[in-house]
């Protein structure tokens, strides 16, 4: 006979199994193992996690299978309003896209366009055009577009005004007989710097001090620019017999400073007066204040540069006719530059404009040569209007002329400051005006 439980041993009985099984059944644990009932215990309680592991499990798969039927049918729906809002945004886009590029300015577009087109055919690059300028431009052309307005730019406020003015300059200076009070209080000495209009008004400021001081003018010279390198003088440019006999009545002047000052070291005696000594636009104030005791002391001075060193206001009603007398009648331009005028003058104007009075002032006897005969009705139209270029744009000018040149804020803050610091008179004046 084999061993129990080996294969070839015959199956046993069942039995003794059941009689175990009923004895544990029927006697409980007493007196048996009670690993033996642990062990039963833990499996119910193991079958009993399994059946309620299958029971969620089975609410899982029916919720899981609800959401998966609501989604089945509503997917059309949501499919549809996805697609619906993306063509939403869509057509908002381009219609956003389509104003914008039809309100840029269809004019900027076809001038640039043309500009290309016209580079390329010469073989050339196009020209970069600046920003600010092309935003002018295209400003100016919108309003064009919308208000088809005259021009003013012809247009002078004042004309009505300024036709019943008269020049200061016509009367004679007599209620103020400037260089004829008594013994003369010494010479007064200039040498202009700057170029043509900065000696012109050099010379009148001159003549303006030489009346308020009592002093004796001696022909102004001017001095050697590197810049411009004229040699020219007095003589040069202005006729000295007309200018001498146009002021002989309100000035006393001289073709040169006596002999006794001329070998006197200026600098040494403290004659030398330089535009350092003196603000731009000095008052008459300044002149009797500064000027009029060393010219006492010493009987010359030398004002040395004398840049824009008188200004307007205050000053003496009598003084300034006397310094438009000066500009505007005593400073003639020599027959070859009034000749010169004359046909710069019939170039730009048309032949039947009559002369103005200006015209005759500084062109004199040669203006009348250069107007061709025409019918008496012609002769009354009046000048044709004309641009003058000024080749030095320069911020002395711009600052001091209160013009507005299209730079905006930060050029207007530049301008401002420069007379702050270059034209302090100019300053109060306007504040005085608002």
């Amino acid at each position: 006979m084999g061993k129990q439980g080996s294969p070839r041993s015959p199956r046993p009985d069942t039995s003794m199994k059941d009689y175990q099984t009923r004895s544990c059944s029927e006697g409980g644990f007493a007196g048996n193992d009670p690993s033996l009932g642990r062990r039963l215990s833990g499996g119910e309680s193991a079958l009993q996690n399994d059946i309620h592991a299958a029971k969620i499990g089975s609410c899982k798969g029916a919720y899981v299978g609800k959401r998966h039927t609501w989604f089945s049918k509503h997917v059309r729906s949501v499919a549809t309003m996805l697609a619906f809002v993306g063509f939403l945004f869509m057509l908002d886009s381009l219609m956003v896209s389509v104003f914008d590029s039809m309100s840029l300015g269809k004019n900027i577009s076809t001038l640039t366009k043309s500009n290309d087109e016209n580079h390329k055919e010469e073989g050339k690059p196009p020209v970069q055009m600046y920003g600010r300028l092309l935003s002018l431009a295209s400003g100016a052309l919108a309003e064009k577009e919308l208000e088809q307005q005259e021009t003013r730019f012809w247009k002078q406020p004042y004309a009505t005004k300024a036709s019943v003015w008269k020049p200061c300059a016509d009367k004679k200076v007599l209620e103020y007989p400037a260089g004829r009070l008594g013994k003369s209080n010494g010479y007064i000495v200039v040498s202009a710097n700057g170029g043509l209009n900065q000696q012109r008004v050099a010379i009148c400021n001159a003549v303006a001090v030489a009346a308020l001081l009592n002093a004796t003018l001696v022909l102004p010279t001017f001095l050697y620019s590197n810049v411009w390198k004229d040699p020219s003088q007095f003589g040069d440019i202005y006729q000295e017999r007309h200018f001498l006999d146009m002021m002989k009545e309100e000035v006393d002047i001289v073709k040169e400073l006596p002999s006794r000052f001329q070998s006197l070291d200026t600098e040494a005696i403290g004659s030398l007066i330089t535009d350092s000594d003196l603000p731009k636009e000095a008052t008459p104030h300044d002149y009797l204040e500064k000027v009029l005791p060393i010219l006492i002391r010493n009987g010359f001075v030398h004002l040395l540069g004398f840049g824009n060193r008188l200004g307007f206001d205050p000053m003496p009603a009598q003084i300034q006719k006397l310094r438009c007398k000066c500009n505007f009648h005593a400073l003639k331009f020599v027959p070859k530059i009034q000749k010169v005028g004359a046909l710069l003058r019939q170039r730009i104007r048309k032949y039947e404009a009559e002369p103005t009075t200006l015209d005759k002032q500084l062109l004199g006897d040669y203006i009348s040569s250069n107007i061709p005969s025409k019918k008496p009705s012609n002769a009354t139209k009046p000048p044709v209007k004309y641009l003058a270029l000024h080749l030095r744009f320069e911020i002395d000018m711009i600052a001091y002329s209160l013009c507005d040149f299209g730079g905006g804020t930060i050029e207007k803050q530049e301008l401002q400051a420069y007379r702050e610091s270059h034209f302090p008179l100019l300053i109060k004046r306007l504040r005085k005006s608002k």
